[in-house]
């Protein structure tokens, strides 16, 4: 595939993916939307982020590693403890990059 091809495609598949996720904006009319679509949004990124994480933590090879040799579980055990803790997004993060760093610098 030539890089032409390429740059078209990945355009064409951002501009369906622009026009589809916004329709339901556009085609709205400057109304407020429906009450319940309005609190099922609001909970769309709390629904996205724990299915990206997830993964990452327990499968960091591709295969289910639930152990004490898996840093990112342990990172993210430190970093689940200071959200539940201090209920900081930044604070969380934070700690759960040091925490994987640290361990890893530690295990290497």
């Amino acid at each position: 595939m030539s890089h032409g091809v390429f740059f078209f495609v990945v355009i064409l598949c951002g501009a369906v993916t622009f026009s589809e996720r916004g329709s339901f904006l556009l085609f709205q009319g400057g109304k407020e939307p429906h009450p319940r679509l309005a609190k099922a949004l609001r909970l769309v990124p709390a629904a996205v982020l724990p299915a990206l994480i997830t993964p990452a933590l327990f499968m960091p090879n591709g295969s289910l590693d639930i152990s004490l040799s898996n840093p990112r579980l342990l990172a993210g055990v430190v970093a689940l403890a200071i959200a539940l803790w201090k209920r900081s997004v930044f604070l969380t993060l934070v700690s759960g990059l040091t925490a994987l760093w640290v361990i890893q610098w530690l295990t290497a």
